[in-house]
């Protein structure tokens, strides 16, 4: 068995996950030109500024107006911390078709720690997803049983799990402590 990172949140906990925590809206620099960087730095900032102010429509808006301005290795770095911060089951159909993107250099939408996660798990595994009802558009699911019955206790919401090859997951994310196995 594979043992994944933990972190101090163990079960879903309302006053413990801030939407930021262990946010981080750039980790790595691509080899891009300076116009490039600087354009995708004033891009990151607008959004950071949007996000500290807490309007997270606006985060979406700016990225969706302004994502074809960003590099391709930002665009997928960016499109995660959005996810992160204002992603929703209402917010998920947008995504699953920003995911979708044949645009190049997808695997900057994990960190490599997440992505050398998700390359070491044992296949298919059991995922878990806290939900309203159906029909469900969510795409977050996580590998964390006890962390998705404390989340939808706190919501009202009921439970389900399903099994996932390795083809269907798009992504690992273990920002906010939850484990997040994202299928489109």
């Amino acid at each position: 068995m594979i043992e994944l990172p933990k972190y101090s949140v163990q079960t879903y906990d309302p006053r413990g996950l801030a939407v930021n925590e262990r946010t981080d809206f750039t980790r790595r620099i691509p080899a891009l030109p300076e116009k490039q960087l600087a354009r995708d730095a004033k891009i990151v900032s607008q959004i950071i500024r949007a996000y500290e102010a807490g309007r997270g429509q606006e985060v979406m808006d700016i990225f969706r107006r302004k994502a074809r301005l960003l590099s391709n290795p930002r665009y997928w770095e960016v499109m995660r911390t959005v996810w992160v911060a204002v992603g929703s089951t209402e917010t998920a159909p947008l995504f699953r078709t920003l995911m979708q993107s044949g645009r190049p250099c997808r695997s900057w939408f994990m960190t490599p720690e997440d992505a050398a996660a998700l390359e070491a798990m044992p296949f298919p595994l059991t995922v878990w997803r806290a939900y309203d009802g159906d029909p469900d558009p969510g795409i977050s699911w996580t590998l964390d049983e006890q962390w998705c019955r404390g989340y939808a206790k706190a919501k009202g919401r009921r439970v389900k799990q399903m099994q996932v090859s390795r083809e269907q997951v798009f992504a690992y994310v273990s920002r906010r402590g939850e484990e997040e196995v994202i299928v489109l």
